[in-house]
């Protein structure tokens, strides 16, 4: 008996990357393309976790959910939840950035091996149709990847008509979004709209559309291999090195522009990769940092040594009371170790080693160990008086962009140590220590922990 086409192409994607026997976040609204992908997944030696994001913008939100939830149950699936914040912005962006976040919880949450979305070759055609009106070039010409990073979209080439075929012969009942139809969103505007009015120029629009998607990856691949080894010498830690990078021609420093974007943007056009790219330009021989504004959390900063695309995320964490000598882990990333020393130091070691001798005995504990704030003060070494952590690590020559992921070692809000920085005059050595400071940065995958 031949077996239906989107269980085959399913199974194939399954092979080719090797992905049998793992566990996986399967991204699920309970419409027609995540349900038949979860429901052909029960059925394999894979382990899905459903995880529905309730952004709770229409009335049959909370229905909906609850109907997910009875499916996971009669299939024998973990299933899991959460309702999204009622200040959510109710844009497309907004949704779409939440819902991604909200699966990347869930991974953690279950140690999971990836994620699944349930895109089709429909939305890789909406998603090309989209970025060319908006102005990409051959990258955006790619449309929706079967994997980025840890996201595997195993029905990407797989029809609408296919999948509903499929939910049909199965007896299924997903759930049928009313904003689906709205067309004063983008993507529905395409395909209701623009979609319709295309094919009656090209019957075969759809197929047509995803040829060129794929011409376009083969293309794209070639750059990249030509652009990797221009990368070699303009990139690294993440950041864009700007002596090496005004050597460029325009076109090349767009695409390095470009592929830094990719890492942090979803949706950009050429408008927004010159923007970016004249910004830089602007300010490559400043002292300082400057600093452009990408979208609400994202941000460009540029001086004459680097420029850096970065994500400002806001520090959740719990305060670390330093009640005596041990030691302390903060932020599942630092760690500091406190302990007693009693020799003579005839040398100390330089702020930038993570280590100081360290006075004590007129301080009283507990300590903290907390990311600075702006209201902070110190009594830097050497100087007189005291100042804001911000006037003082501006004066260090800390990156704007650097200072909100310094972890400071404070006594109220009086900072007395940052570390692989500088010390406070409060603790520093009048004869000889009472004890002695380390800290370890556990692990160094983010561009901003070390400057260039």
């Amino acid at each position: 008996m031949q077996q239906e086409p989107v269980i085959s192409k399913v199974k194939l994607f399954l092979e080719r990357y090797n992905l049998y026997n793992k566990v996986f976040v399967v991204g699920f609204s309970g419409g027609y393309d995540s349900m038949c992908l979860l429901d052909i997944l029960s059925g394999l030696d894979i382990k899905p976790v459903a995880a529905h994001y309730n952004h709770g913008w229409r009335p049959e939100a909370n229905y909906e959910e609850e109907r997910c939830r009875e499916f996971c149950k009669s299939r024998g699936i973990e299933f899991y939840s959460e309702h999204a914040p009622a200040d959510l912005p109710k844009t497309e962006t907004a949704a779409r950035e939440a819902r991604y976040d909200f699966f990347e919880r869930v991974s953690e949450k279950y140690h999971t091996d990836g994620i699944f979305t349930a895109h089709n070759c429909d939305d890789n055609v909406e998603t090309v149709i989209y970025r060319i009106i908006k102005g990409t070039g051959i990258t955006g010409l790619k449309g929706i990847q079967e994997v980025r990073g840890n996201i595997y979209r195993p029905i990407l080439n797989c029809s609408r008509a296919e999948i509903e075929e499929y939910c049909k012969t199965h007896k299924l009942t997903p759930n049928t979004d009313s904003s689906n139809t709205n067309i004063k969103y983008k993507r529905n505007f395409i395909r209701h709209k623009i979609i319709p009015a295309m094919e009656e120029i090209n019957a075969e629009l759809k197929s047509s559309v995803n040829k060129l998607s794929e011409l376009a990856r083969l293309d794209d691949n070639i750059i990249q291999e030509y652009i990797k080894e221009i990368k070699k010498k303009t990139i690294k830690e993440n950041c864009i090195i700007i002596p090496e990078f005004i050597k460029l021609s325009d076109a090349l420093m767009q695409k390095i522009v470009y592929t830094q974007l990719s890492n942090y943007l979803e949706e950009y056009d050429f408008k927004r990769v010159r923007e970016c790219l004249d910004f830089i330009l602007q300010n490559c021989n400043a002292k300082q940092y400057k600093k452009k504004s990408l979208t609400t959390n994202i941000w460009l900063t540029v001086n004459k040594d680097k420029a850096v695309i970065y994500k400002e995320e806001e520090n959740v964490h719990t305060d670390i009371l330093i009640t005596g000598c041990g030691r302390f882990n903060f932020n599942d990333k630092y760690t500091l170790v406190l302990e007693k020393s009693f020799e003579n130091i005839n040398k100390y070691p330089p702020d930038s080693c993570g280590i100081a001798y360290i006075d004590l005995s007129e301080i009283q504990f507990p300590l903290v160990l907390r990311y600075g704030k702006n209201d902070d003060i110190i009594k830097p070494l050497g100087m007189n008086g005291k100042m804001l952590l911000k006037k003082y690590l501006s004066g260090k020559s800390v990156p704007v962009y650097m200072r909100t992921n310094i972890p400071v070692l404070v006594n109220d809000n009086e900072v007395l140590w940052v570390p692989e920085i500088g010390l406070s005059r409060t603790i520093a050595v009048k004869n000889k220590p009472t004890h002695r400071l380390k800290f370890f940065i556990k692990t160094n995958k983010n561009p901003l922990d070390n400057p260039v």
